[in-house]
């Protein structure tokens, strides 16, 4: 995974460099969830004749939607596709994505906010692009329908465009000093919402502690 251990040379470098760690991220997620089914599957194939099949073993396929104006989108699935061939990549337009039909969940649902990748700073018109409601829009999309987890990447200030009442969690990304620094706000399906102390085995509806203590 090159670009994630070179030193960014351009906006989208550094955006195809974070998005590469994300997935990364997601993949030892899922060999972990991998590894402990799979110690459970290894117990009960000890006395068959048959070999396991570790032909796909190391392997990590994802499914990634990348959400911004076209030839980012185009750009940054090229980087992407150049450091992980196995990725599986849909690009479409924010005016796209906001009246495209639900027709699949991806793994990662990418918002990346539009900027001219051919200059060093950030344009005035990409800034004077209306954000609130529109991006407000998709990342709901994405977190509702499209995405397992949902990214969103903005260089807009968190206090004039922020995602946290909707759940997502703020990331400063520190870029080089002429570029401006990149906010990464991520949600994930499966672990926005931290489990109570109580909620598990040793206080909850435990059959063998019927009739033993009182509530």
């Amino acid at each position: 995974m090159s670009l994630t251990s070179a030193q960014p040379t351009s906006k989208l470098n550094l955006i195809a460099a974070h998005i590469l760690q994300v997935i990364h991220q997601l993949s030892l997620e899922t060999d972990s969830e991998l590894d402990s089914h799979n110690q459970l599957d290894n117990q009960d194939k000890l006395d068959s004749p048959h070999q396991l099949d570790n032909s796909n073993e190391g392997k990590y396929t994802a499914s990634i939607l990348l959400v911004s104006e076209g030839r980012i989108s185009d750009k940054l699935g090229q980087l992407l596709l150049q450091n992980n061939p196995t990725l599986v990549i849909d690009c479409v337009t924010l005016a796209e994505f906001q009246n495209a039909p639900f027709n699949r969940r991806y793994t990662l649902g990418c918002l990346i906010q539009p900027f001219d990748f051919t200059s060093v700073s950030i344009s005035q018109e990409s800034q004077a692009q209306p954000i609130n409601a529109s991006y407000s829009s998709i990342a709901i999309r994405l977190r509702d329908l499209f995405a397992e987890q949902s990214l969103l990447l903005t260089y807009t200030p968190s206090s004039e465009l922020n995602f946290a009442s909707l759940g997502y969690i703020p990331l400063t990304i520190k870029t080089p000093d002429e570029l401006p620094d990149l906010i990464s706000w991520q949600f994930n399906l499966y672990d926005y919402k931290q489990r109570p102390d109580w909620l598990n085995a040793k206080y909850w509806a435990n059959p063998e502690n019927f009739d033993k203590y009182r509530w």
